[in-house]
């Protein structure tokens, strides 16, 4: 277990103590709940990654504390940190002197921050325009200064620092004249957000685009049209810049919060360290898997089936070779191929005798299926898997599956993630797979090669069959998922795929499928929509009512785009839509209602204090729909069909709940799922990323998956089951309540599903607030979400980052129950204030 981890399972038993006090307090539990809450605090160190951009930003504002990470090239790496670090730190103090400037006054910019944004969230008007100025006036200047007094003693460093200057101001200049632009543009920014509110104050447009021109000065060293040896050294600056370059994002993105406005969209991980990431990991699991190797109580035999028709020589010779390498001895390897083809390679031929290894020759076709049919009648291994002939393992890939095996004799089918191999051998495009999610298989072969099945079983669902072209191995994964759910997975890359990728559609593959679900009795249309995807339609069973349950308090102008655009645009037409106001009180708001004169809108009024789970169990009881769909007021409809693709999925019987794809207005992706673990407590994976199936180390939002929850901001339950549920749980007040509905949903064995063919653009701000979440609504989510946090989300995979939902490695060694408590210890509101 990492050691964040191990940090976290004590004070994990911690924060659960506080969360009990929380939930019931007394007058007597008062001194024990700061005690522990105290205790708690000193337990937990703060995150090296604040979760809190503003925090964030505090903990870089002193740019030169340097640190030169190691290299992530795979040749000679060590070479180029060694010389960034002695460039860095062997002139440390002409840095430090250099950067000084730049301290104070980003010093200087979170006290402005800090003050803005406590008159934001105590909802004051006061202008601050002469405290602001008066905090900057000394400018931040990214120009080092002189010295400002010197011993005799120290004369001999101000001619040396005066000497290195003026050496290095080709070089400097350019870079910090960028650093000296962000500081103009974020002193000018702060000024004028310093107005009263609504006074002077930039509008959403302007605040945007300072933003974005904020985000793009960040890196001192990007400027474009650098001269060349400033371009020749920047490996270096960079180093020496990195934290003031990370301070700048941090700020921007605090900024951007208190404007209301969001920085632009992050980029798809670049994955350029993947093979320093994969080098700093995998010696230990190889590690770790000889070791359980030499412990397994059993060990199950496991045939790897290839079919060598065609195969290159010298790659069959790498994929021969991998096998040969393999930790756990208990394999067998049946090679099929034709009569007349060539010799294995060496020292594979004919003079050499490997008992673990049998060719089988074919004469007439050489089809995939069939090759694969007669090594399946050769294999005599308690499992079977495919191997492609150009493709190879990791060395401790058959251990890992016999130590799964191990752990669950009763295990039916193991499969593990794969990368690839390119033209020069080298791993590139990792694919981290979730637990088993059987609507993900119906939108993808997602657990593509790398899969073990029990032969038995292969056999009894009938094997190989011939007519699916390209598609054998989905058409028997769909088999036999129909015939055993006991399907396990091996987060590590074990396989690596030289030709063609995880996700090929293909029109035998769209047959394989809708022959599956003819034989489960599910009555459905399959079609391709794009590459890589397919698309699985349900029919909706007879016309059932829905119940849009729309909580609200003011705000016409979302109400008012919201309904216009249900109404107008939504095919599925035998639903009513409960409009519910909570304590709203302008004019223009009831004017809208009164304009809202379809027979469809309910309107009802709730005018209690705000408490969202109680405000939407009590409407769900004043609905008279057989499925309910909870939906936020800051929606936009832009697919005619979301609603019918919704009730779809929630008719089916396996299905708890399902959720839509939402997207923010730029088109980037607000919600396509919910991850329990990440970013504190929970979050949503791809969140601002493009939509569309853009290329990430989990995939992307195209597919239809299993979640353990999806947002309340849009999520359809069959009344019933949400009665026999006792609705949303009111002790939540804001947040989690949702997150809490779905684990309930999977405890009882039903699928959460989220489907990106239901879109919908949420108008929510992206600009992530941890103090805009009622405080006990963290403590709540902990005891809920604990069991998750503790073994990680199913759905997720755990070699990708907690820390944000653009779905990069992982680099950090918290798990999920870590960060949650790093939160509760340190970000929530009352951790924020010193203690009394």
């Amino acid at each position: 277990m990492p050691e964040g981890g191990q940090t976290a399972s004590s004070a994990g038993e911690l924060a659960e103590r506080i969360a009990a006090l929380r939930a019931e307090p007394s007058s007597g539990d008062a001194r024990e709940l700061a005690a522990l809450t105290e205790q708690l605090r000193r337990r937990v160190p703060p995150a090296s990654t604040p979760l809190s951009p503003l925090l964030a930003a505090a903990r870089l504002a002193v740019p030169f504390d340097f640190s030169v990470p190691p290299s992530h090239r795979a040749a000679g790496g060590q070479w180029v940190t060694a010389a960034k670090r002695a460039f860095v730190l062997g002139l440390r103090p002409l840095h430090v002197e250099l950067l000084k400037p730049q301290a104070a006054f980003n010093q200087r910019v979170l006290r402005v921050l800090e003050r803005l944004e406590a008159r934001r969230d105590q909802g004051t008007r006061e202008d601050l325009t002469d405290w602001v100025r008066e905090q900057l006036d000394a400018r931040g200047s990214a120009k080092g200064r002189e010295p400002r007094s010197f011993a005799p003693v120290d004369l001999a460093w101000k001619l040396a620092w005066r000497a290195w200057r003026k050496a290095m101001r080709p070089v400097l200049e350019p870079l910090l004249a960028r650093q000296a632009e962000w500081n103009a543009l974020m002193r000018e920014t702060l000024l004028s957000v310093a107005a009263a509110p609504g006074v002077g104050t930039p509008s959403p447009m302007d605040a945007t685009h300072r933003v974005a021109r904020l985000v793009a000065l960040a890196s001192p060293w990007d400027r474009p049209g650098l001269p060349r040896g400033v371009r020749a050294s920047a490996p270096l600056w960079r180093e020496v810049l990195r934290r003031q370059s990370r301070f700048n994002g941090e700020a921007v993105v605090a900024l951007a919060a208190i404007l209301g406005v969001r920085t632009p969209p992050p980029p798809v991980p670049a994955l350029e360290d993947f093979h320093h990431w994969c080098t700093l990991r995998e010696a230990a699991d190889i590690t770790a898997a000889r070791e359980s190797v030499a412990r397994l109580p059993r060990r199950p035999r496991l045939s790897l089936l290839v079919a060598t028709a065609g195969a290159c020589p010298s790659h069959l010779r790498e994929c021969l070779a991998s096998v040969e390498a393999q930790l756990y001895p208990e394999w067998e390897l049946v090679l099929v191929g034709p009569e007349d083809g060539p010799a294995l390679p060496e020292p594979w031929g004919s003079s050499r005798r490997q008992p673990r290894i049998r060719r089988v020759t074919l004469s007439g076709p050489t089809d995939l299926a069939r090759a694969l049919r007669v090594g399946l009648q050769a294999a005599s291994g308690d499992f079977v898997g495919v191997l492609g002939a150009e493709d190879t393992l990791a060395p401790h890939a058959l251990a890992e599956v016999a130590r799964v095996l191990g752990a669950d004799p009763g295990l039916d089918v193991v499969y593990a993630d794969e990368d690839r191999l390119d033209t020069r051998g080298r791993r590139t495009h990792p694919f981290f797979k979730p637990d088993w999610s059987p609507d993900l298989l119906r939108s993808v072969d997602y657990l593509g090669r790398g899969v073990m099945v029990r032969r038995a079983l292969v056999e009894s669902v009938g094997g190989f069959r011939e007519g699916f072209p390209g598609a054998e191995e989905y058409d028997l994964f769909l088999r036999v998922s129909e015939a055993s759910e006991r399907i396990g997975h091996v987060p590590h890359l074990l396989y690596h795929r030289r030709n063609g990728v995880t996700g090929q559609v293909s029109q035998e593959g769209r047959r394989a499928l809708a022959e599956h679900l003819t034989r489960r009795g599910e009555d459905a249309e399959v079609t391709v929509p794009g590459p890589g995807r397919y698309r699985v339609r349900y029919a909706v069973r007879g016309t059932p009512k829905v119940s849009i349950i729309v909580p609200f308090k003011d705000r016409p102008d979302l109400l008012k785009t919201l309904t216009d655009t249900l109404l107008t645009r939504t095919t599925y037409t035998h639903y009513e839509l409960v409009l519910v106001s909570n304590n709203s009180v302008r004019p223009e708001t009831f004017a809208l209602l009164d304009t809202l004169d379809d027979p469809r809108v309910v309107k009802r009024t709730w005018d209690f204090p705000f408490n969202y789970p109680a405000i939407n169990n009590w409407a769900a009881g004043q609905a008279t729909g057989e499925l309910l769909l909870f939906l936020n007021n800051d929606m936009e409809v832009v697919d005619p069909g979301w609603l019918t693709e919704l009730v779809s999925h929630a008719q089916r019987p396996e299905v708890g709940a399902v959720g839509a794809k939402l997207l923010f207005p730029e088109g980037t992706v607000q919600h396509a799922g919910i991850v329990v673990g990440m970013t504190g407590m929970a979050g949503h994976p791809f969140w601002r990323l493009p939509d569309g199936p853009i290329v990430t180390p989990f995939g992307h939002t195209e597919w239809v998956r299993n979640w353990l929850s999806v947002t309340s901001a849009c999520v359809m339950i069959r009344r019933p089951l949400f009665d026999a549920l006792g609705g949303f749980d009111e002790r939540f007040l804001l947040c989690g309540s949702d997150v809490d509905l779905g684990l309930r949903l999977h405890t009882r064995g039903l699928r959460v599903v989220c489907t990106p063919f239901a879109r919908v653009v949420h108008h929510e701000s992206a600009s992530r607030r941890t103090d805009a979440i009622p405080e006990p609504d963290y403590w709540r989510s902990f005891t809920s979400y604990r069991p998750w946090l503790l073994k990680g989300d199913p759905y997720y995979n755990p070699n990708l980052t907690l820390l944000s939902g653009d779905c990069d490695l992982r680099r950090h060694p918290e798990d999920g129950e870590a960060l949650a408590v790093r939160t509760l210890a340190h970000e929530v509101p009352s951790a924020r204030r010193p203690p009394a």
